[in-house]
């Protein structure tokens, strides 16, 4: 018993520290692309020339479905879209490229409980630090991108991509937020998603489920912290922007 208890806080320790390490990178292109493009898995994500969009932010901020929806109306391959890897370096090079950034956000309290319910490694400060870093690296940026809130991805996404359009000067295919069918179709996409990467755990659903809430609402997370009331500072200046 005391092996096995040994091996898995080896294991929460190795993660961590990966997590770190990705983090401390994700602030520096050409570190971060340095490093993670030794991965065709991150590869397929990165932002290149050929990328048309971007579409990034903290994670659990919606990043599936901007995605997946977006994806849905617009004749455009995978390679094309740059997302999923929530790190600054994303929208870094993407403005450097003068390619168009949906940059998504959430309320930390929302954003931090569902990434240590899914990452139970990620200590709940280190996220809220990861969180206002994150953010705060971005916002001398954002004349670049377009800011979009989690309720406003998920249900007027339409309005989001015609932002881009009127910045960027693009003519992408707005989302019909008010048509059920075809929402059910992009959310039956993103489930089959989960079950194929994550066999459809409650920790890693990409959407909202009432048993993740009760995990979720287990999070001990102290909202009237210093460093809470940071993240919450910093999401509230993000809200501002557009």
């Amino acid at each position: 018993m005391q092996q096995i208890r040994r091996m898995k806080f080896l294991v929460t320790w190795f993660r961590n520290r990966r997590f770190r390490v990705r983090q401390y990178t994700a602030r520096y292109p050409w570190m971060f692309y340095t490093l993670y493009q030794l991965s065709p898995g991150n590869r397929k994500l990165m932002v290149t020339r050929n990328t048309r969009i971007t579409i990034e932010g903290y994670p659990r901020s919606a990043n599936t479905y901007a995605v997946y929806a977006f994806k849905h109306v617009n004749a455009i391959r995978w390679n094309e879209i740059a997302h999923h890897l929530h790190v600054q370096a994303q929208i870094i090079r993407s403005i450097k490229y003068k390619i168009p950034v949906i940059l998504l956000i959430r309320h930390p309290l929302e954003a931090v409980r569902s990434l240590v319910v899914r990452h139970d490694f990620i200590p709940v400060n280190e996220a809220l630090e990861d969180y206002c870093r994150f953010h705060n690296d971005l916002y001398p940026l954002k004349d670049g991108f377009v800011v979009a809130d989690f309720d406003m991805v998920t249900k007027h996404y339409g309005e989001i991509i015609e932002q881009v359009n009127k910045k960027f000067s693009s003519e992408f295919n707005l989302y019909p937020e008010e048509d059920d069918e075809m929402n059910a179709t992009v959310l039956n996409e993103i489930d089959r998603r989960n079950k194929q990467l994550d066999k459809g755990k409650v920790t890693h659903l990409y959407r909202p489920d009432k048993d993740k809430e009760v995990l979720k609402n287990l999070v001990d997370l102290e909202e009237n912290s210093e460093l809470f009331q940071k993240a919450l500072a910093v999401y509230q200046k993000f809200t501002e922007i557009n």
